[in-house]
């Protein structure tokens, strides 16, 4: 899961064999049809905005873990240094080098921990971005991945000069995601991944995404959905309470979600525990902003016949007459292409 994240991407390397037999295709597949399942936060005539890999993760059961142990921690050092060893100091249990020394290892210990969290997770997750944009320009033909707020943070490719293929999670395999790479020659130089990740079972959803982007930047913006009611963009990455809510809850799986009200002990402190997180992470980053080279050539043409209606919380579309029953087919074609792609 964290793969792309707080385990970086693995580059400077060349193009392994696997990578190349994942090639994804620059033709339409037969029975794919296209989805950006929930990846997608602006689309118009100009460019289609896909939210980063990351995003998901942003504030989850890592971050709680952490925090907490964080915490935890920081409470011990601070009782055991200002309290539990003054006070055998003072009644004569401890002498002064013990004290003196006990202390400093603990301090040491503690807030090295306390360094080795922020080191390889909290820096990625707190006083960052919201969310990290892959932004697809078509009238330009550019990719653009954004990266950090500043000079140098934007990665731009030609979108017919980046190799995409199917990417997998470095520690957990069965993890797909739409990945592009840069190179040079056989060199991988650079590698981003767009939009939501999925396990393998659902490989037709990684094909989905894809068709949606190559229709889009090869064919036309009006080539991208079947169906009218498939021109919605459910994803918000507003930092709101409400988002973060929708997003956990969502998150927790259908099952867990069929016995929460069994497991309600479990269930309902673990969503607004992890609300709570995901809420304070976002709203401690700042939003994304594109240097204006990329706004300038992403201006909107007024009254753009193409431009989607964005929500301002997640699934704000979802009670329209129709959507629901659009939504339920759409998971039963996804069933069936799930099944012939097994046999």
């Amino acid at each position: 899961m964290l793969t792309g994240w707080t385990k970086p991407f693995k580059i400077d390397r060349l193009l392994s064999t696997e990578e190349r037999q994942a090639a994804l295709p620059h033709h339409r597949q037969p029975g794919v049809r296209p989805d950006p399942y929930d990846g997608l936060i602006h689309f118009n005539s100009t460019y289609a905005d896909f939210i980063d890999r990351s995003f998901r993760l942003r504030g989850m059961a890592n971050t709680a873990f952490g925090l907490f142990g964080t915490a935890l921690l920081l409470g011990i050092l601070f009782y055991t240094v200002i309290f539990f060893f003054p006070k055998n100091y003072r009644d004569g249990v401890i002498d002064e080098a013990f004290l003196l020394i006990s202390s400093g290892i603990m301090s040491v210990l503690i807030l090295g921990s306390v360094y080795i969290f922020w080191r390889f997770h909290f820096r990625k997750d707190l006083f960052a971005c919201t969310h990290y944009p892959i932004r697809f320009n078509r009238k330009t033909g550019n990719v653009h991945v954004f990266r950090h707020n500043g000079p140098g943070g934007v990665l731009t490719v030609p979108w017919g000069e980046a190799f995409w293929h199917v990417g997998r999670g470095y520690q957990q395999k069965f993890l797909c995601d739409v990945r592009g790479h840069v190179l040079e020659g056989d060199m991988v130089r650079d590698t981003f991944a767009v939009g939501h990740y999925f396990d393998d079972s659902r490989m037709s959803r990684i094909q989905s995404i894809w068709e949606f982007i190559r229709r889009y930047m090869e064919e036309g913006p009006e080539t991208v959905a079947e169906h009218p009611l498939d021109r919605l963009i459910h994803e918000s990455t507003k930092p709101t309470l409400k988002n973060c809510f929708i997003h956990v809850y969502a998150s927790m799986g259908p099952n867990f979600i069929a016995l929460r009200y069994f497991l309600f002990f479990l269930f309902f402190p673990s969503v607004w525990v992890l609300t709570l997180t995901r809420w304070l992470v976002l709203n401690s980053c700042k939003e994304p902003m594109w240097p204006p080279e990329v706004e300038m050539e992403s201006r909107i043409e007024p009254g753009d016949p193409h431009r989607w209606e964005e929500p301002s919380y997640i699934n704000e579309f979802a009670n329209r007459p129709g959507v629901f029953e659009r939504y339920e087919e759409r998971m039963r074609q996804e069933e069936r292409m799930r099944d012939r792609s097994s046999r």
